[in-house]
């Protein structure tokens, strides 16, 4: 098989959730210009609409929004249905759209934990069995490409809340890759560390307050943990994803892959 038509996505069609921003537009991106018809679905529908027609335009290939609330099993089944309507089948899904929670175990409320868990795991849930079903259903196989988190894999200090959806994610993804593996979808995870993205800006700000340190010393801190010394870029992890969604990757599945630059050997 020639490498460059390997990691060609032409022809197919990724629905992308929280794909408005960060790394789900990243991946949009990287989508549409291996050749993908590309739909971000978001909460921020006007967000996703303009990032959209910006992929659409510097890429050429056809790219719109669509509402959804991973949160809601009734916005992602009509969000699934619109996709259909509009694209046809959706071959690639990347269930992307998570929050993250900054916060000391001993002080996350009961609606703070369920409010991670619903968005982060349950929304997953929800989104990955809708398109399944209808991939299932068309009997051409697909890719379901879960975001989990490098601390899917590990704990981490005021991490509890948000640790626990991701390592629940990669539970999901190894289940679900079982079960639909006769079907033809191959599913799995990625697990990105440290990434500039707004989330990250989020996250350094909290931390700094929660330590009374301040953000540049906690941004520093946090690079000099990672051995390439510096952030992934959202594109860098988007590479991940185009791999994962095209032919080079026909054998894998049920796999979470790491990605974040050396930080879990260093």
């Amino acid at each position: 098989m020639d490498i460059q038509s390997s990691r060609s996505l032409a022809g197919r069609v990724a629905v992308i959730t929280g794909g408005a921003q960060g790394i789900g537009r990243a991946i949009g991106e990287r989508f549409a210009a291996e050749g993908a018809t590309v739909v971000l679905a978001d909460l921020a529908v006007d967000r996703a609409a303009s990032a959209a027609a910006e992929i659409e335009r510097t890429h050429g290939r056809p790219a719109f929004a669509v509402r959804m609330d991973v949160a809601d099993p009734a916005s992602v089944e009509q969000a699934a249905d619109e996709v259909r309507a509009r694209a046809g089948h959706p071959d690639v899904l990347v269930a992307n759209a998570g929050t993250l929670l900054l916060k000391p175990v001993l002080d996350i409320s009961l609606d703070e934990w369920r409010r991670v868990l619903d968005v982060n795991l349950t929304g997953a849930f929800v989104t990955a069995r809708a398109f399944a079903a209808r991939m299932v259903e068309r009997g051409a196989g697909g890719r379901i490409i879960f975001s989990s988190s490098l601390f899917g894999r590990r704990g981490g200090r005021e991490n509890g809340a948000y640790s626990a959806s991701k390592f629940g994610v990669i539970g999901l993804m190894e289940s679900m890759a079982a079960e639909l593996a006769p079907h033809g979808v191959l599913v799995n995870a990625v697990c990105p560390g440290q990434v500039a993205t707004e989330m990250i800006d989020r996250l350094v700000g909290e931390r700094a307050a929660l330590t009374g340190a301040d953000a540049e010393t906690v941004r520093s801190e946090m690079v000099a943990r990672i051995p390439v010394g510096r952030l992934g870029s959202v594109e860098e992890i988007a590479d991940v994803y185009v791999y994962l969604a095209g032919e080079l990757s026909r054998y894998v599945t049920g796999q979470s892959l790491i990605v974040d630059g050396g930080w879990t050997v260093g």
